[in-house]
């Protein structure tokens, strides 16, 4: 287990969003990753693709991709005990991009 596994305010989402496959595991596990991303999108509040199952079906339905590529959603409008959610999507070791904050604005 993971230490932000551990965290209040996760909401672990995994095998429970949109999918069609999954990416593979890599060979090394996280060990394996060498470079970190950090993605900002910024949602207008009423906009339809502003949650992290339209985030994840356009990842699925539009570009063909197995899962969403995120492995966590920093959402700083949903509170969980006072922080921002963060919802925990696909398994760290095979995310694609590992984080992406959300702003709704």
């Amino acid at each position: 287990m993971y230490a932000f596994q551990k965290l209040p305010q996760l909401v672990d989402k995994r095998g429970k969003l949109v999918h069609k496959g999954e990416y593979a595991k890599r060979k090394n596990g996280v060990d394996s990753i060498a470079t970190r991303c950090w993605h900002h999108s910024l949602t207008k509040l009423l906009a339809g693709g502003s949650r992290i199952e339209s985030f994840a079906d356009f990842h699925v339905n539009t570009n063909g991709w197995p899962e969403i590529a995120y492995a966590l959603i920093i959402d700083p409008k949903h509170k969980i005990d006072g922080k921002a959610a963060i919802y925990y999507c696909i398994d760290i070791s095979v995310a694609i991009m590992l984080v992406t904050v959300t702003l709704l604005v």
